[in-house]
Order: C-alpha cells, then structure tokens, then sequence
C-alpha cells in the first residue's frame, strides 16, 4: 500500500482543520478544551504558531489532506512531546491509512524528538490500534480520567521511542 503524505500544516489549512475539530464523532475523544466545538480557524492558527507545538496534515498519495497529527508541549530540551491525531474524512476510516501516516511521522521525526507521549480513552479503540500499529505501546492508564457522553472512562497513555526504526 503507498505510503500518505506528509505536509506541514499552514494558516490556509486553519478553517478545514477546525471544521473536523468541530464534528462530534471526531471530537468527543479529544480532550476538554477540543471535545465540545467551538473551534475556529482563528484559533488553529493561534495553535499552528505556537513554538511548542508541530501540527502536520497526512492525505492518501496524490490526494487532499484528509488527516491531523498533531504534536504539543514539545520539550525540545527533553525530546518529548505529546502526540494527538485526527481523521477529518471518516469515509477513509478503516483502511489503515492514519496508522500509516503516524509511521511515516514518527520515521520522519520532523521535529526531532526522542519520545512521544499520547493518551487515548479506552472505549476509543480504533485509535489504540492505530497507535498500536505505528509502535506505540502502552505504559500506564489513569481510571475514570475521561467523562464522555456522562459515563467515566480510562484513559490509556501510550509512548513511543523514536531513537529506533518504526516497526510496520
């Protein structure tokens, strides 16, 4: 299977970017500040300017961005950083492509880091095989830390070394 593309995001891509963050199926396992809408290009592009954060579009070969990954609190000092990532076109969903992307991102390591960190909520499987999928392993998890929809859930944090070769 090709491998996605990979681009910086930019301030021209700030209104698409805040149009998936606003969809609910998308955000209801993002954190707090993302999870209930409200986001607006003006405030991506506050994001996208940030020194510690990265934010990164991924797309099938060839075709539009349809995807985010995104890093923030980037400790350049440390090499860390935590990771998040969106797929803003759900008819991709399934196809491995985010997985592919989050290889390619941690192979590339635009940002030259040494570790990512992330969290996923636990009934958010899709996303724990995808970052299963790109190396990320499991190193702890922090019961009821997430309320989605009025129900407590865990979150389940992951890291990934990025001194070694992503493994597909």
């Amino acid at each position: 299977m090709d491998e996605p593309e990979l681009r910086d995001a930019g301030r021209d891509d700030a209104a698409m970017i805040a149009a998936w963050l606003n969809r609910p199926e998308i955000n209801r396992y993002l954190s707090q500040n993302l999870r209930h809408g409200g986001m607006t290009a003006l405030l991506v592009g506050v994001g996208l300017g940030r020194p510690d954060q990265h934010w990164m579009l991924f797309g099938p070969p060839s075709g539009p961005p349809c995807g985010l990954i995104a890093l923030d609190s980037i400790e350049r000092e440390d090499g860390h950083a935590n990771v998040w990532f969106v797929l803003g076109d759900p008819g991709l969903a399934g196809r491995g492509l985010t997985s592919r992307a989050l290889l390619r991102f941690c192979r590339e390591n635009p940002a030259g880091l040494h570790v990512l960190t992330a969290w996923a909520v636990d009934a958010n499987r899709a996303s724990l095989r995808c970052m299963a999928k790109a190396g990320f392993e499991t190193v702890g998890r922090v019961p009821g830390a997430a309320s989605i929809g009025g129900a407590r859930h865990d979150r389940v944090i992951l890291a990934r070394t990025l001194e070694t070769a992503c493994r597909p």
